[in-house]
């Protein structure tokens, strides 16, 4: 169904009087900021954007969307690298200017916060409290995402997944109707929004458990040569048989690291403890074992700091493409250096090119697999490791042949390390 000039117009004037919040088409003030996202291959041109302030604004959008056919895309940080937060010559419906709100209530020890908000704002309200939820790896992640997708991060160990921790949502379904969804109230819905993604509606507002939470932690980056791949790989697999709930760690190979030569690609190890540096340093012995070439360790970081470590190697710039996946725990040195090879041709050939590697997240998954699979949309629980295989690149004709090859890369690695082939319990999920 096609629409007049003069029905649109007519149509828009209406959405705007309508609105307690706003609407930018190209050329407006604020239409830039509205289709900016974290990776700029990412952006799109869309035809509207709306920034709602409350729920009713976000059933007059949906309305707008449905009587003018138009394509619809929800954003609630812009950190998507696949670019489901855009649309081209639609409307997006942009929750980060006005909706990024979290409050706490210590008492019942529960986190309200906004469809739009980051991780950012949360951990600072929760720990203005001395609380904290599963709030991810990077601060400047939208929640919504992380929270209907399934969620991991330094706090899985000892409390699950975001999912887990979500009591609540307020949602805008696609007839325009606002619900409430937890246990009691529409619980398939509350079902469907633990890890189904964003596709029954635009979830306003999230409520989180909060966990008490110290003040500061031990986290420590170690450096290795590329010599040690199987020695750390070994060590990563002894350590996580005996992990306690308050570990994490990471592990990469990076070709781009500061104060070292771009290019050569080196291993990375993050250690993570929730507790103090003597007793992490201990937990970590089997990490040092290996025998870093480097190392920067952070004794007393404020847990408030901890999601921003990684904020300036990942900036909300340039073009990005990650592809995710799961392995077994048992990962060979030989499938990791048949990436990197890989890795290698393609940066000889375009030295632009240097900013790939790999990076997989080791939390321990015991608080994951306890809660039953049925219990949640979410369809990955299981002991594997979530990995990502990545480029960072700048020029726009490269998209294409970008993602290619960074597809072919993790086919390579779940060709030599069978990627998780069931969810649940057990060894081999």
């Amino acid at each position: 169904m096609s629409f007049s000039a003069q029905q649109q117009s007519e149509a828009l004037m209406k959405l705007r009087d309508s609105l307690s919040g706003e609407v930018v088409c190209p050329g407006d003030e604020g239409y830039d900021y509205g289709i900016a996202r974290w990776s700029e291959n990412c952006v799109k041109k869309a035809g509207y954007v709306l920034f709602p302030k409350t729920n009713e604004d976000v059933v007059e959008a949906i309305k707008f969307a449905r009587g003018q056919n138009l394509d619809l895309a929800i954003y609630g940080g812009g950190h998507s690298y696949s670019g489901s937060s855009s649309t081209e010559g639609g409307l997006v419906i942009h929750l980060g200017k006005y909706l990024n709100y979290a409050r706490c209530d210590p008492e019942k020890r529960l986190l309200y916060v906004g469809g739009g908000a980051t991780w950012a704002i949360v951990e600072k309200v929760g720990m203005e409290h001395g609380l904290a939820t599963v709030a991810g790896n990077v601060n400047h992640t939208g929640v919504g995402g992380l929270a209907l997708g399934g969620g991991y991060g330094w706090l899985t160990g000892r409390h699950g997944m975001t999912v887990d921790n979500t009591v609540q949502y307020t949602v805008v379904l696609a007839s325009g109707e606002v619900v409430t969804a937890n246990e009691k109230e529409n619980p398939d819905l509350f079902w469907g929004c633990r890890g189904g993604g964003c596709n029954f509606g635009v979830v306003t507002e999230f409520v989180f458990k909060a966990h008490p939470q110290r003040p500061t932690l031990f986290i420590t980056n170690l450096i290795y040569t590329m010599d040690k791949l199987e020695s750390l790989l070994n060590a990563v697999e002894d350590w996580y048989e005996t992990a306690g709930p308050d570990e994490g760690l990471h592990w990469a190979c990076m070709r781009v690291l500061p104060g070292m030569e771009p290019g050569k690609p080196a291993l990375v190890a993050m250690f993570f403890f929730n507790g103090d540096a003597a007793e992490g340093r201990k937990a970590a012995k089997k990490l040092y074992d290996v025998g870093p070439i480097a190392e920067k360790a952070m004794e007393d970081l404020p847990f408030v700091q901890l999601n921003a470590l990684q904020n300036d190697s990942l900036p909300r710039d340039g073009r990005k493409y990650i592809k995710g996946l799961t392995t077994r725990f048992r990962m060979s040195a030989e499938a990791v250096q048949a990436v990197l090879q890989a890795q290698d041709e393609v940066v000889k050939s375009n030295p632009a090119l240097v900013h790939c590697g790999v990076l997989f997240d080791c939390c321990p998954k015991k608080a994951v697999v306890t809660v039953p699979l049925e219990a949640t949309a979410y369809a990955g629980r299981g002991t594997g490791v979530e990995g990502g295989i990545f480029q960072f690149y700048t020029d726009p004709a490269l998209d294409d042949s970008v993602q290619r090859q960074v597809r072919a890369w993790a086919q390579i690695l779940s060709e030599k390390t069978p990627v998780a082939f069931k969810a649940g319990k057990g060894s081999e999920s």
